[in-house]
């Protein structure tokens, strides 16, 4: 008989578990397009899955089919946290998101990729000359850029490709003379493909990718998710899942760190 009563009271308390786990409402998680879905789906689901299991709070990753797409849910309120940048254009000042981390390791800077056997060995060169951007949307992949080459006084043909993947795409098969990217982003995808780059322009660092964090979030919630973001790169238990994801962990971030990033948004549209 107790151990009858046993069972029942731990079943109770399972049940109990799991129907507050259920209560839990499911939060959006954007992820901005920089690789094709199911590429960012590999990447990003077991990190979403870790901070489930790590927070109670459920997350499950929502992006658009393009980057243009991707914003527009961000803008109509579909993503309570997304994993962007973009939000630092001016016309999406007032969405009401905070940042509450950033993918960590070294800053970023935009890069002109071309290939290893390209006769092209500064910016000024390529006058003239079909670029690959990722969107008119980007910061690295395109904001950046523009203003380098405003100032240098350098107009290309532009050929939009969609991702950064994209772009690189377009110069691995020659239908451009450079690409415009994240210059870790072109490293990474050099080792993959097996290709040979190099680059003609390197930027300033700026701050990587932040992940954002809805108003609408309570408190509790978003201290969670941060401290668990945070808390990633010396757990053991994330060591395998951030290796695959090819990401160092997550660092502390705020808005004002994102200022510069904001300024040249600002610049590349005059």
């Amino acid at each position: 008989m107790r151990r009858l009563r046993l069972a029942v009271l731990t079943l109770v308390a399972l049940l109990s578990a799991a129907t507050a786990r259920a209560e839990v409402p499911e939060l959006a998680f954007g992820v901005l397009n920089q690789q094709s879905p199911s590429a960012t789906a590999e990447r990003w689901n077991p990190i979403l899955a870790y901070l489930t299991e790590r927070t109670g709070v459920p997350l499950r990753m929502r992006m658009g089919p393009t980057v243009e797409r991707t914003n527009a849910m961000m803008a109509a309120g579909e993503f309570d946290l997304v994993f962007t940048n973009h939000n630092f254009r001016p016309e999406y000042d007032n969405l009401g998101f905070r940042v509450i981390a950033r993918w960590g390791g070294e800053p970023s800077r935009a890069a002109f990729a071309v290939l290893a056997d390209s006769p092209f060995a500064s910016l000024g060169e390529l006058q003239g000359r079909r670029v690959a951007f990722p969107s008119a949307q980007a910061f690295l992949g395109h904001a950046v850029p523009t203003v380098a080459l405003k100032q240098a006084g350098v107009a290309v043909e532009i050929a939009f490709a969609g991702n950064q993947e994209g772009a690189l795409a377009q110069l691995k098969a020659r239908r451009v003379d450079a690409a415009a990217v994240n210059s870790r982003f072109a490293e990474s995808y050099a080792v993959r493909e097996g290709l040979s780059l190099r680059t003609v322009h390197v930027s300033e660092p700026f701050p990587d990718l932040a992940i954002i964090a809805h108003d609408r979030l309570p408190r509790d919630t978003v201290t969670r998710l941060r401290q668990a973001l945070l808390g990633m790169a010396a757990d053991p238990a994330a060591a395998e899942i951030l290796k695959r994801a090819g990401c160092p962990g997550f660092a502390t971030a705020e808005d004002a760190d994102y200022d510069q990033v904001r300024a040249v948004y600002r610049a590349a549209a005059q």
